[in-house]
């Protein structure tokens, strides 16, 4: 790590002009949250393998800021020549560097990797000590990353309209249409999640992401997909042009938006309307000029490009169009769902029996201690990372299954309080039956993307582990069982899974609610539930996903979550106050709650009649894709329950 550092810090001297930090962020060149293994150098600078997060290196320090899910996986990874800034609390990096860094500092970035938003409150901040922000000609950390992975070049796959339930042609029309509206002649699409829904592709570019590195232009007449040609075979290419589409080398995008800017960008092989294609006039769209970018999305080098006065910044139109799910999108979601619970319950059951056989535990159902460890029936171990491993192999076993959507979260006692905790083989915990067990996981079906969360406990809970455990449960039903009129928003409902944990002096420090793609990124926006100011931007609509998963966690001891999706529709509610409509949710992750864990005498009977639905649905829908004993498990796992 100190070579690094140091080899950066040579590079940085002999820049032109010299530079007094560089910042390193987590993203690439399209602003993903997940990247691939070559696009990690944040990861390589720093030795923090957490998803989000930005390494600032100066001369003489070097820092890392990341969010609350991160704190205590930083503070393990980090050596000490790094200084942990933890969000929320320490002062945001654009006001330390603002602070700290001298008079006229020059900050170099890699401006693929840095958002239009960011890059514009950086430079606002760095106003008023005259220092500057410098867009770096190449990325310093590729400089000294000797074995970086190589570019991806994975198969650029067509997403069957029978799995996306509407076609390009009608996604370009709809698309075009807010192009008009808005005054637009073009937009470029960036992020990766969008350019895979509005083409109907998906790809293996990214680990547990289905998308393909590639960028999109689409203007009133033309569209236009910025990918590595190798990645299509000639049926993907007979694909594109059907739809008319041109397909143009990943690179020639940064050329590509100097000709745009410049209102020159054709098809240059084509000298008709493409098909599928609609024309449009300028008296269509009133002397349209602008050209449409997603500042949260679009990587500054492009923005470099373009005319800034002829820019609009705007979030991206495909973002809500692709969180409303249509109707074959919700069917496929809930199918998914429906088998990925199956895999959850087999997984549950299989791991009740091997902590008993193994382990001595008195098990799922009962209460009791369990033997001495070094009492041992069996020479066999199970671990954080061979249990999920298991989990893994249930779900492969599912109809359309193509992998997970995330890494398992398999987490025993102490390691459950990392709220993003990922098991290593070579380093991670083995199970033991005296401390709770959390397992957050999901995967990628053709037909919908999962994610689900139990915590268990396979001995016997302490009462505070209960009282936790069900505060956690009172706060997930209560947010999964709410009504709130048509323009509510995430922001508003995030209170309504803290209440009961709040009651007792406890709360959690991430969001509690995200979307889920279709076949896409397990986290997908706009909406979100969550105290952060950005969940007050978009109104949860009718046909958006959300997940419902609040949690607690008690540093060195334990972690708790429950996690379920959801989808948002029509409340039909008896009365309908200012004609506004009304909304609720509908579950559709199928998986027990441990009983034992609940302390029900904290329960009301509107949450005890809750859970009884709940597992009796849960037992009837997951029937059909168990056998007889794990049937049996699941009945007993959702006897009904009472105060």
């Amino acid at each position: 790590m100190a070579e690094i550092l140091a080899a950066l810090r040579s590079l940085m001297s002999s820049h032109s002009p010299p530079l007094h930090a560089l910042v390193v962020p987590s993203e690439d060149y399209h602003q993903s949250e997940y990247v691939s293994a070559r696009d990690k150098r944040r990861d390589f600078v720093s030795g923090f393998t957490g998803s989000a997060g930005l390494a600032l290196i100066t001369m003489n320090g070097a820092f890392l800021w990341t969010d609350g899910r991160y704190f205590l996986q930083a503070a393990q990874q980090l050596s000490d020549q790094w200084k942990l800034m933890r969000m929320g609390e320490d002062p945001a990096v654009d006001i330390w560097m603002a602070d700290n860094l001298p008079k006229d500092a020059a900050i170099g970035v890699d401006p693929w990797c840095i958002s239009v938003d960011t890059a514009q409150k950086w430079e606002r901040a760095f106003a008023k000590k005259q220092q500057k922000l410098v867009p770096t000609a190449r990325n310093l950390v590729d400089e000294v990353w000797k074995d970086q992975p190589p570019t991806e070049t994975n198969p650029l796959i067509v997403h069957p309209l029978e799995f996306a339930g509407r076609s390009v042609a009608d996604k370009l029309k709809d698309l075009r249409e807010k192009l008009v509206k808005e005054k637009t002649r073009a937009m470029i699409i960036t992020a990766l999640d969008e350019v895979a829904w509005l083409y109907n592709v998906r790809g293996t570019d990214v680990s547990y992401s289905p998308v393909v590195h590639a960028f999109a232009i689409v203007t009133l007449n033309s569209t236009f997909f910025y990918v590595d040609k190798r990645k299509l075979s000639s049926e993907a290419n007979s694909y594109m042009k059907e739809n008319g589409i041109l397909v143009r080398e990943y690179g020639e995008v940064s050329s590509d938006a100097v000709l745009l800017a410049s209102d020159q960008l054709t098809p240059s092989s084509v000298d008709k309307t493409p098909t599928g294609s609609s024309r449009h006039t300028e008296t269509d769209c009133g002397k349209a000029d602008l050209i449409w970018v997603d500042p949260g999305a679009c990587c500054f080098a492009l923005y470099l490009k373009l005319n800034a006065d002829k820019v609009l910044l705007k979030q991206s139109p495909l973002a809500l169009a692709k969180a409303l799910k249509n109707p074959v999108e919700m069917e496929g979601l809930k199918n998914a769902h429906i088998r990925d619970g199956a895999a959850v319950v087999q997984y549950l059951a299989w791991l009740d029996k091997q902590m008993q056989e193994i382990y001595g535990a008195s098990g799922y159902f009962a209460e009791a201690e369990s033997m001495s460890k070094n009492k041992l029936k069996d020479s066999r171990r199970l671990t954080e990372v061979s249990a999920s491993d298991k989990l893994e192999e249930f779900r492969a076993s599912k109809e359309h299954f193509r992998g997970l959507s995330f890494p398992t979260i398999s987490s025993v006692g102490s390691n459950g309080a990392i709220i993003h905790y990922s098991p290593e083989a070579g380093t991670c915990a083995e199970l033991d039956p005296d401390q709770i067990y959390l397992c957050d996981s999901g995967a990628q079906y053709l037909d919908g993307t999962t994610d689900v969360t139990r915590t268990v406990h396979f001995g016997k809970p302490t009462p505070h582990e209960k009282t936790c455990y069900t505060a956690v449960l009172k706060g997930h039903i209560s947010l999964g069982i709410a009504r709130f009129p048509n323009g509510t928003t995430g922001y508003a409902l995030d209170v309504l899974a803290r209440t009961p944990l709040w009651k007792y002096g406890l709360d959690y420090r991430h969001g509690t609610g995200h979307g889920i793609g279709s076949y896409l990124n397990v986290h997908e926006g706009p909406q979100q539930i969550s105290f952060r100011p950005s969940a007050q931007n978009v109104p949860l609509q009718a046909s958006m996903t959300v997940t419902d998963e609040p949690g607690y966690y008690e540093d060195g001891k334990f972690g708790i979550r429950l996690e379920n999706v959801l989808i948002v529709k029509e409340g039909n509610t008896k009365f309908n106050f200012g004609d506004k409509g009304y909304l609720t949710f509908e579950h559709i992750t199928w998986a027990p709650y441990q009983k034992k864990l609940i302390d029900l005498s904290l329960l009301v009977p509107e949450e005890i009649q809750w859970l009884n639905d709940y597992h009796s649905k849960c037992s009837e829908i997951l029937a059909p894709y168990l056998n007889q004993s794990e049937m049996d498990w699941l009945k007993k796992a959702t006897e009904p329950v009472s105060a």
